[in-house]
């Protein structure tokens, strides 16, 4: 009996010690299984808070410039603008053209390409005028990269006008960066083929706002984020505009905090979930829709009225769920959404 009994109390102790052991494996399963939700959550608390990597204090001027004709190729670190005047930019570039300047200065883009892989390609860093002006017969691509300050390929402290009769392609490759982009300052665009892709807003007027203003001009814009985003205002008067922002969600093709009227032009706009009217102010009619399904990418899409007559037609380069569009052949009546070439639920009454 008294060995029987030792036996027992040894097999009891070695289950007691599997058991034991099997708990705490358990337990250590379970906090691995919570310890992966933690780093995702401080990722993206990270992602929110992000400050820029390169600071404004880190660009470096490089060589101050005066002459009015700058082949960009002759250089090999950024050049500073810093008098007033009418400067034409050629070559290829690797760098930043920085404007510091005492007044306005307008710059002539004459077959420009620029590609940033630190910051903004063209950065207005005083609180002047900047005019861009596309040279006739002439494509200008320009492009940034990095995370930085200056948080758009063309940017500016002061008021910018984009007019001409070139090309101009902006590549806005920063994270979380816009393609053109000012502080609190305007942003008129008066002519030019303008082509815009972003990883977050097209054209955004940001701080305490600044109105952008379109006259004329045909605009291109596909953004990770808002397609046209202005803290203050919108205004288009003229011009062939398509914009489409994030399909993701939370983003649209036009966003602004004060409104945005149409008075002439024509302008598609897509959005993934939101969707703001512009304001009865408007002298140019429009329509609106809110779609309950997500119209996929390279959908054909027209509006046609009640005679069945197109009113415009285009090819959805991102999905979508809202769309705006207004032209002048929209007037009163009732208008009908196609979706390759068939007549769907979405209809919208002009009044």
């Amino acid at each position: 009996m008294k060995k029987e009994s030792i036996i027992q109390i040894i097999v009891i102790v070695i289950l007691t010690i599997i058991l034991g052991r099997l708990i705490y494996l358990n337990i250590e399963e379970i906090n691995k299984k919570e310890e992966v939700k933690e780093p995702d959550n401080r990722f993206e608390m990270q992602e929110e808070n992000k400050e820029k990597e390169t600071k404004e204090a880190d660009v470096e001027k490089g060589d101050e410039v005066s002459e009015k004709e700058i082949d960009l190729s002759e250089y090999d670190k950024n050049v500073t603008i810093t008098k007033s005047g009418i400067y034409t930019l050629t070559g290829e570039f690797e760098h930043s053209v920085l404007i510091d300047a005492e007044d306005e200065v307008t710059l002539v883009l004459n077959n420009v390409t620029i590609e940033n892989k630190n910051t903004a390609a063209i950065a207005n860093i005083s609180e002047n005028d900047l005019t861009i002006k596309l040279e006739e017969n002439t494509e200008n691509n320009l492009s940034d990269g990095g995370s930085s300050e200056y948080d758009s390929c063309i940017y500016s402290k002061g008021n910018l006008t984009i007019e001409g009769k070139g090309i101009l392609n902006v590549y806005g490759n920063q994270e979380e960066g816009e393609g053109i982009a000012t502080e609190t300052k305007d942003i008129t665009i008066n002519s030019g083929i303008i082509n815009i892709e972003a990883e977050d807003d097209g054209i955004n007027a940001g701080g305490d706002g600044g109105t952008i203003t379109i006259n004329d001009g045909t605009i291109y814009i596909k953004a990770n984020g808002d397609g046209i985003d202005s803290n203050k205002n919108l205004i288009i008067n003229g011009g062939k505009i398509y914009t489409a922002g994030s399909p993701i969600g939370g983003d649209a093709g036009i966003d602004t905090d004060d409104g945005f009227e149409i008075n002439g032009g024509e302008l598609i706009a897509l959005g993934s979930d939101m969707l703001e009217k512009p304001e009865s102010t408007s002298t140019q009619k429009f329509v609106c829709f809110t779609l309950k399904n997500k119209i996929s990418k390279g959908t054909s899409i027209s509006l046609k009225n009640d005679n069945e007559e197109d009113i415009v037609e285009f090819e959805a380069d991102e999905e979508f769920k809202t769309l705006i569009i207004s032209n002048e052949k929209i007037t009163k009546g009732t208008y009908y959404l196609y979706e390759n070439d068939e007549k769907t639920e979405y209809t919208s009454e002009v009044k």
